[in-house]
């Protein structure tokens, strides 16, 4: 058997510490410069209009930017506002100072978005992306130079994005959604055995918007509570049926307007809107003294 030889590598904190200075610039940054007190041109905003958050990473200008997803009720959600120009420190190895590059904010956030596209169109198409899946703009997300603050700076900006800029934004989501739930129908009809491959959590995201259900794809809602029996059922319906077979009504409104319960039924259940009037008591009336009897003082 071979002799075994072997070391253990030993941490050296002075060559690392070498290594460090020797290959990162000590730079003079000045922040007297004019740039920095500017105001900006104008601003340009990151908006979504799907329910699902992303994170973009461009470093070194920026580490992570979370684009949150729109809550149920909204419309949109904003993720970011950044100036125009954006300026960016940019190093000199030969002189040891820091210089502001200008950068088109557009184009800036337009990378993020899609790298592939390389203009300021939001609806150009790609023909030969170089990239699969980092094309934010076909899943919600989109630029607008209107927003909070827009009109203080150019009065002819809005303080929200257009709706022609939501509608065209929302258009090009639901069409590469429409993609997914094609592609994922002639999959699982050709070769259903791939289909399972094949599935994203984007194409249980495309079935949930338009609210398909497929074999891949149930309806699916949160558990909850019954509030009169405890027991676990589906979130927002009006009754259920219990384990010993029985109707447990939670909203009689909506169970007599099913049909699987009564008027009188929740009319004798003292359900709340049910309640059969209170019979009013006749007027009281005195009676009349006859005209031409007198009467008692």
């Amino acid at each position: 058997m071979a002799e075994v030889n072997a070391t253990t590598p030993v941490h050296n904190p002075r060559l690392s510490e070498g290594m460090n200075k020797a290959n990162n610039h000590s730079f003079n940054f000045s922040l007297q410069e004019y740039l920095y007190s500017r105001k900006p041109d104008f601003y340009v905003y990151l908006y979504n209009v799907s329910e699902q958050s992303f994170d973009v990473f461009r470093p070194p200008l920026f580490a992570n930017i979370h684009i949150p997803g729109r809550k149920p009720k909204e419309i949109y959600t904003i993720a970011a506002r950044l100036p125009q120009p954006l300026l960016t420190p940019q190093g000199s190895v030969d002189s040891d100072e820091l210089s502001t590059n200008l950068m088109d904010t557009r184009r800036v956030v337009m990378d993020m978005i899609n790298p592939d596209n390389l203009g300021l169109d939001q609806d150009a198409v790609i023909n030969n992306p170089t990239n699969v899946g980092n094309d934010l703009g076909k899943k919600g997300v989109f630029w607008s130079l209107n927003g909070p603050g827009a009109s203080k700076i150019d009065p002819s900006k809005f303080e929200a994005p257009t709706d022609a800029e939501i509608k065209a934004a929302i258009r090009r989501m639901e069409q590469h959604y429409n993609t997914l739930l094609e592609k994922a129908r002639a999959v699982e009809t050709s070769n259903p055995k791939e289909l399972v491959e094949m599935l994203t959590p984007e194409h249980h995201a495309a079935a949930d918007y338009f609210g398909v259900e497929t074999s891949w794809h149930g309806k699916r809602s949160r558990p909850m509570d019954c509030p009169n029996c405890g027991e676990r059922i589906k979130q927002g319906v009006a009754f259920h049926k219990t384990d010993e077979g029985t109707l447990c009504i939670i909203d009689w409104k909506r169970a007599v307007a099913s049909g699987v319960r009564t008027k009188q039924q929740a009319i004798d259940a003292g359900a709340p809107g049910f309640e059969l009037p209170t019979p009013q008591a006749p007027p009281s009336t005195k009676p009349s003294t006859p005209s031409g009897i007198a009467t008692e003082q």
